[in-house]
């Protein structure tokens, strides 16, 4: 009998709904849910992708912690483990998860119905994306996966190998070559889902080109490095060469996710537990760098002082809170910009291929030039510093002070000039560490799952260890 009267319910639904539906033609139009469409936009993951990535590799308590505090722009005169080469394992195994399943596998996707929209902005907009989060992995870890990368559904592959170092560099150089053929291909990016260009195509296209210039700069001590390559790069006239051009997340509010996750120390009144480096200090009040009083903030006697790396415990060794700086108060600000790529660097970067490679050009006008952009991103006035123009060891010198609070940058950058060449190993390092960490030991998620493929990885670079060196460098 239940059966029975269920057929007759269906039956009466069904007829009543083909009444209305014959009745009113707009039906469909009058019962549509606003807030449950049936098509999505094929940009739709950028804003999320965008901040997905510049949260991660601002995360103060890896970015901050080892890859701003080992080329010794911060250091920290309590709770620093991490500044004697103790870094959190738990946000290295963030690190490796975030990039790979948030930025990644999301990258992906968004490639895949930007396609399918025969939209190719979208599309060089996910590459470029992608192909940052892959760079920043090679050159924290060394060997990681990526050609066997998000092939689990398809291929029924859940454990990738890892690729060379040289093969996800060239790699990378592929998926930026196609960003900007896409880029340059047409379509349109949606400006209210884009926090880093509002849709400007003309600037994902800088930024696309300017971060396969960094890259090629990047192993310009290995085969892979190609001078004609750079040379065209140079001559393209896309790279951000202008503050204006800068790819940052500007922030707005002091809720996340839209704010400087540095605020997050203020929020917490964890001030005092962080400030500047000693050689950073000592190298920019050497030369009168007015920079450096945007970098830190002055001591409890009125002075810019900055803490050696190490030391079990600073404040008995006479580096406590208040006798040191911390850092400034710009720099920790809730809506503190934050850059995947900047003038400041590309213009050094140039400067840097002409000097040492012949590109075309005045090295000493984008010396210059870097300076100044860094002035202006920090709120001073170009021409306000500078210093003597001395070829590559001066380009190298700025490269490393002007990318103060890019964690990631600056450790790539030291590591690959090795200048300033006596930046002093921690005091009271963690055992078995001789030397300053030139990457990142795999994670305990890999190690657990992945570890046939892991000890492979190590057996072709090197030990799991953090002063193993990445490919590139071998200075």
């Amino acid at each position: 009998m239940k059966k029975i009267f269920n057929i007759v319910t269906l039956s009466i639904v069904v007829g009543t709904a083909m009444l209305y539906t014959s009745c009113d033609g707009d039906f469909e139009e009058i019962n549509t849910d606003p807030d449950n469409p049936t098509e999505i936009s094929p940009d739709l993951q950028l804003g999320f992708i965008e901040r997905t990535l510049i949260n991660e590799i601002y995360n103060y308590f890896l970015a901050g912690e080892a890859a701003s505090n080992w080329p010794q722009h911060l250091s920290q005169p309590v709770y620093n483990d991490a500044d004697r080469y103790f870094p959190r394992l738990g946000s290295i195994n963030n690190f490796w998860n975030v990039l790979y399943v948030n930025v990644i596998a999301e990258a992906d996707e968004m490639y895949r119905l930007g396609g399918e929209a025969e939209n190719p902005a979208i599309q060089g907009a996910a590459l470029t994306l992608k192909a940052i989060a892959f760079q920043h992995l090679t050159d924290a870890f060394g060997d990681v996966p990526f050609t066997e990368v998000n092939k689990g559904l398809s291929d029924n592959n859940f454990y990738p190998a890892y690729d060379s170092q040289q093969t996800v560099y060239t790699g990378i150089f592929n998926l930026l070559d196609e960003a900007i053929a896409k880029l340059n291909a047409g379509g349109s990016i949606s400006a209210s889902q884009d926090v880093i260009y509002g849709g400007d195509l003309t600037k994902w296209l800088k930024f696309a080109t300017s971060v396969k210039f960094r890259a090629m700069m990047r192993v310009s001590d290995t085969p892979l490095f190609n001078a004609s390559e750079v040379q065209a790069l140079i001559a393209s006239g896309n790279l951000i060469t202008d503050v204006e051009d800068n790819a940052s997340i500007s922030w707005r509010t002091e809720v996340g996710p839209n704010r400087n996750p540095y605020y997050g120390i203020v929020e917490g009144g964890r001030e005092s537990e962080w400030c500047v480096g000693e050689a950073l200090v000592d190298f920019m009040n050497g030369k009168n760098d007015p920079r450096i009083a945007v970098y830190a903030n002055e001591n409890e006697d009125g002075e810019y002082v900055g803490k050696p790396a190490g030391y079990i415990n600073p404040a008995v060794s006479g580096y406590g809170a208040g006798v040191v700086s911390e850092i400034g108060d710009f720099y920790l600000a809730a809506d503190a910009p934050l850059y995947l790529i900047n003038a400041a660097q590309v213009n050094l970067l140039v400067a840097e291929a002409i000097e040492r490679f012949g590109a075309s050009g005045n090295a000493e006008d984008y010396f210059y030039a870097g300076i100044d952009a860094s002035l202006v991103q920090n709120g001073l006035e170009a021409g306000d510093f500078v210093p003597a123009y001395t070829g590559y060891q001066s380009i190298a010198e700025q490269l490393w002070v002007s990318t103060f609070m890019q964690g990631y940058e600056t450790w790539a950058e030291w590591r690959r000039s090795d200048i300033p060449s006596n930046l002093p190993l921690a005091v009271d390092p963690a055992p078995g560490v001789g030397s300053i960490p030139t990457r990142f030991t795999y994670t305990n998620d890999e190690k657990a799952l992945n570890a046939e493929n892991l000890n492979a990885a190590v057996a072709n670079q090197g030990a799991d260890a953090l002063t193993t060196k990445v490919w590139w460098d071998i200075n």
